[in-house]
């Protein structure tokens, strides 16, 4: 599991250009300083509410590539031969899973403390509430690795990218979804429970508690959805 999980995030973390993004990023969330005039003087509540949108952003994209890698991996005989060797299909899984969650964790948290570094240079009032907002977008990484490798052994390689997307964005939306039974029947996760905007914008700090809670369902859903995919890529036939 960790020989496949280190190869994927080495693989990731060693691309110049997730650096070269990460430094756009941190400039764009420096650059929210300067509308404190467009947006009358609610430029500390816009740089805060820049970062956790980008940082979202970084994860989703992050959680997206396991819906082309491992498609493309069964696809081109790839992960038939690693199975062929003393492996099994659930390591696999979650070796790439594991892998995808660590590049994640790395870039989310990179994002993180340069957030720190800027709002604090330019403010002076970094609040708990700021940095624990920012640690539940990292922990949102393994919830959505774990949407993303379920449909990905699921869903052919064409749609799988897609279909990934568009039950992230589902994910998000669920405090809306949920009242209209038709559309949600309580399939997806809540992912909004890692969104804490309002709170990071206007609150000096939330409960721990809470940020433990929310990081640690995470991981319990994980755990059903690998298991979950595991049991569906058991009865998969690989080229």
């Amino acid at each position: 599991i960790m020989a496949i999980a280190s190869s994927t995030w080495h693989r990731v973390l060693k691309m110049k250009s997730v650096y070269f993004l990460i430094l756009c990023v941190i400039i764009l969330i420096a650059s929210a300083y300067n509308y404190n005039i467009l947006s009358l003087d609610c430029h500390r509540a816009l740089m805060i509410d820049v970062s956790m949108l980008l940082n979202t952003i970084a994860a989703i994209i992050i959680a997206l590539s396991i819906s082309f890698e491992i498609p493309k991996e069964l696809r081109e005989g790839v992960a038939s031969t690693l199975l062929s060797k003393p492996l099994g299909r659930t390591q696999y899984l979650i070796g790439k899973m594991v892998g995808v969650i660590v590049s994640g964790l790395v870039i989310t948290g990179l994002i993180t403390l340069g957030f720190v570094f800027v709002f604090n240079t330019a403010f002076k009032d970094l609040t708990e509430a700021m940095v624990q907002a920012h640690l539940l977008i990292m922990g949102s990484v393994i919830p959505m690795c774990a949407i993303a490798t379920l449909i990905s052994v699921i869903i052919p390689e064409n749609l799988s990218p897609l279909i990934t997307a568009i039950c992230l964005w589902f994910s998000f939306s669920i405090s809306k979804l949920s009242n209209i039974k038709i559309i949600y029947g309580g399939i997806l996760p809540d992912l909004n429970l890692f969104n804490i905007r309002a709170e990071a914008c206007y609150s000096a700090s939330i409960d721990w508690l809470y940020v433990g809670l929310v990081v640690l369902w995470g991981i319990v859903f994980s755990v059903f959805a690998t298991s979950v995919s595991s049991l569906v890529f058991g009865y998969k036939d690989l080229k």
